[in-house]
């Protein structure tokens, strides 16, 4: 029969402290229980562990073989503890996260800073891809959660909406509608219209909202990134309308921002699987984000 794990931390505390009475106090147990494992631990061993030289219990030349094993077993025992406590408060451990370019480059950086200040040695990995992509990584669990514009209409999916805002056109700052502040799909039909596939999401929600004006949505430049879409409107293709999130970092994107009315609202949502669980870190980098989420300024409708 082997060594009990209890009988080889007497044997390891007793070598320290060189007394029973010592090794009773470290481990928190009787004098008689460590007498008693060490007589055990001895029987099981079929060697003496322990001489007794000048008032103290010496390791035998055999004990003293094992000690060097012993340090490391307990060492690595203590390392193991470690990790549950991190793994336990979230200090560890990594977050998969697919989200769409713009919520990426606008919405994720602030929340993931905020997380890596409290949690330093968290792993965080982002995937951008497009809304369909986000939907598919998270339906297939390859990412603890997804963020993605609406709509979304997949059932399995759990939705965490953010924060929304109407669609808004972006312009270069030298275009003739520059200076509206506020213009309708109608301003829009006689400029080059730089938009989005009704495949995605925001196309379809620039689809509704010509359509709704009673304007034919005429499409001079497809594109699959609001990022996209604004650097061709500085570059003076074309008026862009995409969602209004593109311009929430504050940078100078050398465009001018124009209220579309009416528009459609687009809503920043956390997708997450239905049945699944999310990770500690995961959740904790959600609730980052939904504080920062209530921070921003509303947008004007």
């Amino acid at each position: 029969m082997p060594l009990s794990f209890r009988q080889l931390e007497v044997i390891r505390a007793v070598s320290r402290h060189g007394s029973v009475t010592l090794a009773a106090t470290q481990l928190g147990i009787s004098q008689p229980a460590v007498s008693m494992l060490l007589r055990d631990g001895a029987a099981l061993a079929g060697f003496p562990l322990f001489r007794r030289r000048q008032g103290r219990l010496q390791p035998t030349p055999e004990t003293r073989l094992l000690l060097g094993d012993l340090d490391r077993v307990f060492e690595g025992v203590e390392r193991l503890n470690r990790l549950v406590e991190d793994l336990r408060d979230s200090s560890v451990g990594s977050v998969q996260i697919a989200a769409t370019p713009t919520l990426a480059d606008n919405l994720l950086p602030p929340a993931l800073a905020l997380l890596r200040r409290a949690r330093p040695r968290l792993q965080l990995v982002v995937h951008t891809m497009d809304n369909p992509g986000v939907i598919d990584a998270v339906q297939r669990e390859r990412v603890d959660f997804g963020l993605a514009l609406t709509p979304v209409g997949e059932p399995e999916l759990r939705r965490i909406e953010l924060t929304r805002g109407p669609l808004i056109a972006v312009v270069a700052r030298d275009h003739p509608l520059a200076g509206r502040g506020v213009v309708s799909p109608r301003d829009l039909a006689d400029f080059p219209l730089i938009s989005f596939s009704r495949s995605l999401p925001l196309g379809n929600l620039v689809e509704q909202a010509f359509r709704e004006a009673g304007v034919p949505r005429r499409i001079a430049l497809e594109v699959t990134q609001s990022s996209l879409a604004a650097a061709m409107a500085r570059a003076g293709i074309g008026v862009a309308v995409t969602d209004p999130f593109l311009l929430l970092d504050a940078r100078d994107h050398g465009v001018a921002r124009l209220a579309l009315r009416p528009a459609p609202m687009v809503t920043a949502l956390a997708l997450l699987p239905r049945q699944a669980q999310p990770p500690r870190a995961a959740l904790l980098l959600l609730a980052a984000l939904r504080r920062l989420a209530r921070s921003l300024p509303e947008f004007p409708a």
